[in-house]
């Protein structure tokens, strides 16, 4: 048996993907205490669970409300100030960690990360790769994007870094996951850039969405497969403002021979009658959509965008918030469908970027390929025994 530490944000798109490891880890007998945000108490099962003092929690739903000086900041200064922020919270992350454990599973936005990698003795650290895996800078297309923007972007979390530990960290405090044992990255090879010398271990998406958790909705017998099915969403973070994509999706396809179903996931339509082709819902069972899917627009979580090319299906990625313009730029990379780095996108644009996903089986074909490749990765026992065997 293990002693096992999971270190996870308290965040829907961080949590989901940690909760399977979680439970394969319990059903395979190891011993697993969580350390989460107060929202996500009773979300681990019979794990322990430990809180992080209000000084590092936040409540994802209003984040503006729960993390102060957030208000008002956009693009990259908000970019700037989270970073910064996460930063600020490393010691009280610290004090709440029980490290008498073989393992700690980290998230890699979880800065006692940065802490933990450089003490000479340790527990394992594995990382869980819900995220783009970012460090250090890429050769990919917005290489010279990120190099001219990095040190503003980045350079008060570093400062901060820097007070937090009493010294230099001898790394960017963002390239901590480098100097893990490994890190887990829930994709395939052929979603990520070629990293030859990182510690990278490919296990797929393990995000699970069914009925018993988002039930079906009265409609969902209209999606018989008659017409192609087109998914929308903004996720569960930057789903503030619907008029970004979603309402511009819906009135780009509402005179197509498609299917529209929308997600808001607590996000909020305007006012008003709806195309006859459209219907929504505020979450919907992945695991049960997806499969009958001919594309999926989206702002680009990570999470989500591996979770329908599990299923083979195109994307049109419009997202420039969080790490959703890293996102856009590996769907257009690997040839699966077309990424938008902006933050909006026009009903014109969108139209012609979903007939271009459906209509050209280049997309469609690229994205079975890399379903093949997640199908063709290690089991969730295999990775358990990657988790525990030292």
């Amino acid at each position: 048996m293990a002693r096992v530490l999971v270190c996870v944000q308290p965040a829907r798109g961080h949590v989901g993907p940690t909760k399977p490891i979680v439970e394969a880890l319990l059903a395979d007998g190891h011993d697993v205490t969580v350390v989460t945000g107060e929202r996500y108490r009773e979300a681990f099962g019979k794990a322990t669970v430990k809180l992080l003092p209000p000084e590092a929690d936040f409540d994802e739903t209003d984040l503006d409300g729960s993390i102060p000086g957030r208000a008002g900041k956009r693009g990259l200064r908000l970019a700037r100030f989270e970073l910064a922020n996460f930063v600020n919270t490393l010691p009280a992350q610290l004090g709440v960690l029980d490290l008498d454990v073989d393992v700690v599973l980290c998230d890699p936005l979880f800065m006692a990360g940065l802490a933990l990698v450089r003490r000479e003795r340790r527990p394992r650290v594995l990382v869980l790769g819900f995220l783009p895996f970012m460090p250090p800078v890429p050769s990919g297309p917005n290489s010279a994007f990120l190099k001219v923007l990095a040190p503003w972007v980045l350079g008060p979390a570093q400062r901060r870094a820097r007070a937090v530990l009493g010294e230099d960290p001898g790394m960017l405090f963002a390239d901590w996951p480098l100097h893990s044992d490994g890190v887990l990255q829930m994709t395939c090879p052929g979603f990520e850039y070629p990293r030859p010398n990182a510690p990278l271990h490919f296990i797929g998406p393990t995000t699970v969405s069914a009925a018993n958790e988002h039930p079906l909705p009265p409609w969902w017998a209209d999606l018989d497969g008659s017409r192609p099915i087109v998914h929308v969403t903004q996720g569960t973070v930057a789903n503030d403002d619907l008029s970004r994509l979603v309402e511009p999706a819906i009135e780009a396809l509402a005179g197509e021979n498609v299917l529209l179903v929308v997600t808001t996931c607590g996000g909020t339509l305007r006012p008003g009658p709806l195309p006859a082709n459209v219907r929504v819902a505020d979450f919907l069972p992945y695991d049960d959509l997806l499969p009958r899917c001919a594309a999926v627009v989206t702002n680009g979580g990570y999470g989500g965008v591996n979770h329908a090319l599990r299923y083979g299906v195109p994307l049109v990625v419009v997202g420039a918030s969080e790490d959703k313009r890293e996102v856009a730029a590996r769907v257009t990379w690997s040839g699966a469908g077309i990424g938008r780095a902006r933050s909006s996108a026009s009903p014109k644009a969108l139209r012609r970027d979903v007939r271009a996903v459906l209509d050209e089986p280049r997309y469609r074909d690229r994205a079975k390929e890399l379903a093949a490749e997640m199908a063709a990765g290690p089991s969730m026992a295999e990775v358990v025994e990657l988790i525990t065997t030292s």
